[in-house]
């Protein structure tokens, strides 16, 4: 399995755990998640030297519609994180 494989099928797995924390919301056909003071945040993938996920934030639903995000969150990096410690840092920084 390339980098890029294994970053997107983590993406997913991370998608369904989040998913029964937070309210989701698809839109352009991207997983969301609804959390605190309206902010709409999504999980990306980030190849090449990074080789991480990141976490997107928009400030509401209307800027997601608009695909306005932005790079806030930290880089979960591949090589360092297992499953387990990248969820558990991903819902520790959504609860920010």
């Amino acid at each position: 399995m390339t980098q890029k494989e294994m970053r997107l099928k983590r993406k997913e797995i991370l998608n369904k755990r989040i998913s029964k924390i937070y309210e989701t919301v698809e839109i352009d056909g991207t997983i969301c998640f609804l959390v605190d003071n309206n902010i709409v945040c999504r999980i990306d993938s980030m190849g090449g030297e990074y080789n991480a996920l990141v976490i997107e934030y928009a400030n509401n639903i209307d800027m997601a519609k608009k695909g306005i995000f932005g790079e806030d969150g930290n880089l979960f990096y591949m090589d360092e994180m297992s499953e387990d410690e990248m969820f558990n840092a991903m819902v520790s920084e959504m609860k920010r």
